[in-house]
Parts: C-alpha cells; structure tokens; sequence
C-alpha cells in the first residue's frame, strides 16, 4: 500500500477515525487523550492570544476538528484541511451548525490547495509524523503563510519510547557504548527525533520563536504497554515535578512524548 492510501486508510471510518474523535469529544483518562487535549488547548490558547481578529487561521490536518470547535468562526476565517474524507465529515458533525461558516477541505500537507501567502496562522498538530516528506510540508506551510505569519507545529518524540520503557532504555544505552543509536523507522504516524525536526525547518525560511513540550506518555516494558491509566498519569505527574523542581529542561525536553514548536515566516532580511 502506498504512502497517502496508508494515511487515507488510517483515518478512515474503518480503522481509527472514530477513535481519534472521541479523544477530544469524550473524557477518557488515560495519558494519550490528557496529552492530546492539552496540546489542542495550548493550541487554541496560543490563537487566541497571538493572532488578531480577522486573521485566516488554517487546521492543516485537521481530523475531527477539535480546534476549529474551540475557535470562534465570527472572529476568524477559519478553514480545516484533511486528506481524510471521513475525518472531514467527522468534523462536520462535530461543529454541528458552526460548520457553515468554516471552509473544510480536502487536500495534502506536501500539496495544500491555498494560494500563497493567503494564511496567518497554521496549527499542524502531529502531521508531519505521517507526511512523506516533513521537508516539503513545511515548504508548504512556508509558502501559504503570510510574512510574518506563525505556525504551531507538533510531533511525538521518537525518544519517549526510549526513556518510558526500561529495557529499550537499556539496549539504547549499551548500544550508545558501542557507537550505535536506535534508528527511527521511516514509517507513517511514526515518532521523530527532535534533531530530525529541527535539521528539516534549518531548510526552510521558517524560524523557531517557541517550543515546549506535553506530557511523558505511557509506560512500557519491551515495547509492550503496560499501563496507559491511572498509574501512567500518576508516573507523568511525577516525572513532571522531578524535573521542573530540579530544573532539568534538555532531560525533560528529551523525555517529553509531545513536542510544540512555535514557527515564525520572517519577512525577507529582517532580523530574527
């Protein structure tokens, strides 16, 4: 199968559309769906902060719509784009009668189908995990930004998996004595290392002016889930404390399971 029918299928009716719904629109517990809330209400608090009324605020992947929900459509132009069909009408429903004035549309991260410089604001949250190239997407989302526009740009970290689970921490350290690292596998929805993001925006005129990062995901033992609950939650919380309270900001940047970065599209030849 290839790349885009992969990413179709996922999101499909069939397979995971519904469940990536009720992670916003239901109130389970578990670690994944705090996570995710948070980074959609960082997202939403961020807009509404930073971006003036009138401006065209772009969801590029924009599932469910659980940030267009969050946004009022009477103060932004507002227009959510996914490659799913079913993800759209999902979002449809989900904006019930709001949904006439937002503009969904279906479309690719590497290929937005706006115009250039037409958009201020872009929220691209744990897309470029299942974009082919990360590097033409953020060319894309380079390309519609207005000058001075911003995008909030999201990914799980591949090294969460490492740090939350004790015998792939134990393997990548013994490897690391031999010179070797664990590879991150070029597959869609995949995790990324941190270096890899930020080596694919030095490529683009985009300029990082924010970063942050959520939660510490799941804990497992040898790639297997061992709890995604109320332990989880519990051991996140922990983590969290321990590390602000010692302020050990790259450990907690490199254990962190959702990272944000805040970019920025600079006018040609003005200062960073």
């Amino acid at each position: 199968m290839q790349w885009k029918e992969q990413a179709q299928n996922r999101f499909s009716d069939s397979k995971d559309a519904h469940k990536w719904s009720a992670i916003y629109t239901g109130t389970q517990p578990d670690v994944e769906a705090l996570s995710f809330r948070a980074r959609r209400d960082f997202s939403v608090g961020y807009i509404q902060a930073q971006t003036p009324a009138g401006a065209c605020v772009l969801d590029l992947g924009c599932g469910a719509g659980p940030v267009l929900v969050k946004l009022d459509a009477q103060q932004y132009r507002l227009i959510g784009m996914d490659y799913s069909t079913d993800m759209l009408q999902l979002a449809r429903a989900n904006l019930g009668a709001r949904a006439q004035q937002v503009s969904l549309i279906q479309g690719e991260c590497e290929q937005i189908p706006l115009p250039n410089e037409s958009v201020d604001m872009v929220v691209c949250l744990g897309v470029i995990s299942y974009a082919e190239s990360i590097e033409k997407a953020l060319h894309e989302i380079n390309r519609i930004l207005k000058p001075n526009g911003k995008a909030i740009v999201t990914y799980r970290n591949f090294y969460n998996d490492v740090f939350m689970d004790p015998v792939m921490l134990a393997k990548t350290l013994a490897g690391s004595m031999f010179g070797s690292r664990p590879a991150s596998p070029k597959t869609i929805g995949r995790s990324i290392p941190r270096a890899e993001v930020i080596a694919q925006i030095a490529k683009t005129p985009l300029h990082i002016i924010d970063e942050t990062q959520i939660g510490f995901g799941t804990l497992r033992f040898n790639k297997k889930i061992i709890s995604d609950g109320k332990l989880a939650a519990r051991c996140n919380r922990l983590i969290h404390w321990f590390l602000s309270t010692l302020k050990l900001k790259k450990l907690y940047r490199a254990m962190a399971d959702i990272h944000i970065i805040v970019l920025k599209k600079t006018p040609q030849g003005e200062l960073v």
